[in-house]
Parts: C-alpha cells; structure tokens; sequence
C-alpha cells in the first residue's frame, strides 16, 4: 500500500490523533466521534490480556501492523517482552515518541515478508486490525508460522472476517465508503477475506460477536467489538 494514500485517508477519518490521545488510548476522550469504536478495541484488548495473563511469561510477542503503538504499550506494561512493526513510519515515530521504547518494547518499521527476525521466535504474534491490508492472507499466515515458537499462536482481533455469502456486499461497501470520502483507489488496497479462509489452520474462535452473551450486552448498552477473536495455533 501507498503509505502517503493511507495517511490522507486516516486522516480524513479522524484517525491520527495527538500525542496526548495517544498516550491514553484506548480510552478516548467523552463525545468524541470515534469513542464507541475504542471502547470496543479496548474490550478486545482486555480479553487479549486476561487470556495471555496466566501464561508463564514473559512473552515474546510481534505486533503486526502495530500502528502508533497503543497495544504494544499496554501488552509491555503487562510484563511482555513486545515488538510491534508496522511500515508506516508516520506513526511508528509517534509511537516512540509516545511510548519510549526500552527492553520490553521496541518499534520496528520493515516489511514482514523480509524482516530479520530468527525461526521459532514468538511465543504469540497479534494482528490487531490489520489483515485488511494483506492482499494474500494465506501467505501471510505461512510466513507468520516460521516465526513461532512450537506451541506459539496467531491471534486475529478487531478484524473483519466474511462468510461466503457476505463477500461480494462487503466489497462493494468499502468502495462506497472510499469514493464517499474522496478516496476511491484506496478499495484496491484493503482486502476482503472469508472466515473459511482460515479453515485449514485450525482456527479457533475465542470470541464470536454474534453469542448470546453479546446480543444481551448490546441490549444493555455495552460496546464491545463486531468482529470475532481468532487463535491459530502453529
């Protein structure tokens, strides 16, 4: 993708933020426009942490796509030992700036497909919001899996995953959402992809948006994510 087409369209979505916003995330100021949607990242990231807590740690872990870095952050402060990378370096130097790097976290900008990382590295890789951006989602998976530890897993979190059926719909909407916002060659780079695209890697759902127990904390007001948790395990 065209760092500069991303830039412009975060931008025009109101999402790149202050430094003082970012140091927060994700709690988002009272009444801003995209409050809702970080109260539903931060109750994926809240399920993320509370699941990796009773691991003997620390972790290693490879957040890819890590954007200006507010999940890194806050799996560090958890004791984990965090990567994240991202190849947009607009906000991989907020993310330093933000949050000072140190022996538990570090900011990595580079390209997963040739990135110098060593085999059997990571104990958990995160594609927080990201896969969107992958053309080639299979490849992207194979390539991740060489750089797990033998038990190390692949967790998919606030992500869109389509069934078959939904597909054709989802595609068309994202060219409506960009041409409406001025950004229509932005639909040749975000990717649509198919819950049975995982299919022969085993995946597991550790949260699905459509339970029981969704539907009644939507009835009840709560905000929580539209998109389920997927964990592959290597």
């Amino acid at each position: 993708m065209k760092t500069d087409l991303y830039l412009r369209v975060r931008e025009k979505e109101g999402r790149l933020y202050s430094d003082d916003i970012v140091a927060r995330l994700p709690v988002m100021p009272n009444g801003h426009p995209l409050a809702d949607e970080w109260r539903a990242r931060s109750a994926s990231a809240s399920r993320l942490t509370r699941y990796l807590s009773p691991r003997p740690g620390p972790l290693r872990i490879l957040d890819l796509g890590c954007g200006n870095g507010w999940l890194s952050n806050m799996l560090s402060r958890c004791g984990h030992h965090v990567i994240g990378m991202d190849q947009n370096s607009y906000e991989l130097k907020q993310a330093a700036r933000v949050f000072s790097p140190n022996s538990y976290l570090l900011f990595f900008n580079g390209d997963i497909f040739s990135a110098p990382f060593l085999p059997i590295q990571f104990d958990v890789i995160l594609l927080a919001s990201v896969i969107q951006y992958f053309q080639d989602i299979n490849a992207l998976l194979v390539e991740l899996k060489n750089f797990l530890q033998p038990q190390g897993e692949i967790h998919i979190i606030d992500s869109p995953l389509y069934s078959d059926n939904e597909l054709e719909k989802a595609i068309l909407r994202s060219l409506q959402y960009y041409t409406l916002l001025g950004f229509p060659e932005m639909a040749d780079y975000y990717f649509h992809h198919r819950l049975s695209d995982l299919d022969a890697y085993h995946s597991e759902v550790l949260y699905h948006p459509h339970s029981f127990k969704h539907f009644v904390n939507r009835w009840l007001g709560r905000v929580d994510s539209p998109f389920p948790w997927i964990m592959i395990k290597k």
